[in-house]
């Protein structure tokens, strides 16, 4: 059952919009509100797929891993430990989805975990493992009891940690270099026979690889408690599924114009897998074709529709339907940057990799139609950056009917946009968790190769977003983020208001 909204489109300035959306077939009404009907088997979704980042599995028979193993009989309340010199922030997640407990850490709190033990009572396998930190069991909340991890007060522990996750890559560890620091990452890869494969220069982070998780692990112990660094883990985000053809009637050629060159203008970045031609109508708004590998070239318009493709359709048939006059001037363009090169998965750092390049590209507003159940600090921090720096983001809440945060979407500094339909519901496949800010409709019809597509999900919903941001900017706004108001005003949700904001 879809959870109801009050009157999320009662703004009035929303309603043509929305009724020029209508009318331009964008949005299937009897799909994507009907929670009987479902979208995903009838036509495959076209959209942030949440959980995103499940890769495929691996066909190369792989070494066991020997990171941090732990054991938990939930009948007995004993537990198995094998942690080979980790640090805490490597334990934590192992223990939480070992124990299915929700633990909260005190920011700032590290320390390192080397232990090995067999069928300990709980309360003696706790101490084994945080003997040098604090921690208090705190009685079960819906069924899970709270683990407290902290140094001063058990009140500290606000960080939640997230179960160990199966989106991880598990070969490659990111390093993060303090002030100071005595190594470089290139140091610190040699030294553990890694590679460097990546880097963000202004937060000092880069991309460490290993032949496999079993080096990564051993570099993870190695480089615990070095003065000066500290790791993270990188995360698969998977490409979404191609939808299939349908039969309907062709879409309408867009009105719109592109403002003339020179003139000032606002540039989205559309960070995605990579955008194909659309005819001269859409292309005419292409301010160019980005990858992270150098020199890749835009896909052949024969090989399938892209998800990038599609969500730069639903950004430009939005923005048509936005403006009160056909024909009118915008004052916008698109920047494609490809994060994805054609494989099935890219990564949280990839995906950070494609903001800063859009960024110096000189996007600033950036379409993320992706989602991860994992969260990134990298890629955090990077949008934080931006943020501050008057770069508006809209991400896709994810496609599952949950409540559960994805990422980026749940990071304050993002606007997470959600599917929803005319009647003021969420879609039936639509996450609808208190970090959302906006609710659009979820599904358009993409004319593409003399065919048309239908395209559902948040991801849709994020470019329509975008699009309409991008119709409504002038120059007299000044920065992008000057929109956030409007966008809240006329497709913000009013039941109580987004938790993640101050």
């Amino acid at each position: 059952m879809t959870r109801p909204l009050t009157n999320v489109f009662a703004v009035r300035n929303a309603v043509p919009i929305l009724a020029r959306l209508l009318a331009a077939a964008l949005f299937s009404a009897s799909l994507a509100a009907d929670p009987a009907t479902d979208t995903v088997s009838r036509v495959r979704a076209l959209g942030a797929d949440s959980p995103a980042g499940t890769a495929p599995a691996s066909k190369t028979a792989r070494k066991p891993a020997k990171g941090p193993v732990i054991g938990w009989n939930a009948a007995t309340g004993r537990m198995n430990a094998d942690v080979p010199k980790q640090p805490l922030s490597a334990v934590l997640p192992r223990l939480a989805k070992a124990t299915g407990w929700q633990i909260f850490v005190e920011p700032g709190t590290e320390i390192t975990i080397a232990t090995a033990f067999s069928d300990l009572p709980m309360r003696e396998a706790l101490g084994r493992l945080f003997s040098d930190v604090n921690y208090a069991v705190l009685p079960p909340t819906n069924g899970h009891p709270r683990l407290m991890v902290y140094r001063t007060a058990a009140r500290g522990a606000t960080k939640a940690v997230r179960a160990d996750s199966e989106d991880r890559v598990k070969e490659e560890l990111v390093v993060r270099l303090h002030d100071g620091a005595r190594f470089t990452a290139e140091q610190l890869a040699t030294n553990t026979h890694g590679k460097v494969v990546g880097k963000i220069d202004g937060l000092k982070a880069a991309r460490l690889r290993y032949d496999d998780a079993a080096g990564a692990d051993a570099a993870r112990s190695a480089l615990a408690g070095t003065e000066g660094v500290d790791l993270e883990d990188n995360y698969r985000i998977a490409v979404p599924e191609t939808p299939s053809g349908i039969s309907a009637s062709p879409a309408a050629a867009l009105s719109i114009k592109p403002a003339p060159v020179g003139t000032d203008r606002l540039v989205i970045g559309l960070v995605d897998t990579a955008v194909q031609s659309l005819g001269p109508g859409y292309d005419a708004f292409l301010l160019g074709r980005e990858s992270l590998v150098p020199g890749e070239a835009a896909p052949s318009n024969g090989a399938g529709l892209e998800h990038g493709t599609s969500m730069f359709a639903n950004l430009m048939r939005s923005a048509d339907a936005a403006v009160e006059r056909a024909g009118s001037t915008v004052n916008f363009g698109v920047l494609s940057v490809d994060v994805y090169n054609g494989a099935e998965s890219t990564t949280s750092f990839d995906v950070a990799l494609g903001i800063q390049k859009a960024v110096e590209g000189k996007a600033n507003l950036i379409n993320l139609s992706l989602s991860s159940e994992s969260d990134s600090p990298v890629l955090h921090e990077l949008i934080a950056s931006y943020r501050n720096a008057g770069v508006l983001f809209f991400a896709a809440a994810g496609n599952e009917p949950v409540t559960t945060p994805t990422f980026p979407a749940s990071y304050p500094e993002v606007l997470a946009v959600s599917a929803g339909n005319r009647q003021g519901d969420f879609a039936p496949y639509a996450n609808r968790g208190p970090f959302i800010d906006l609710v659009l409709p979820g599904s358009g019809i993409v004319p593409y190769g003399g065919e048309s597509w239908l395209v559902t999900g948040t991801s849709t919903s994020t470019a329509y977003a975008s699009g309409i941001a991008g119709a409504l900017w002038t120059p007299q706004l000044g920065s992008p983020a000057n929109l956030e108001d409007t966008m809240r005003k006329n497709f913000g949700l009013l039941y109580g208001g987004p938790a993640k904001k101050p």
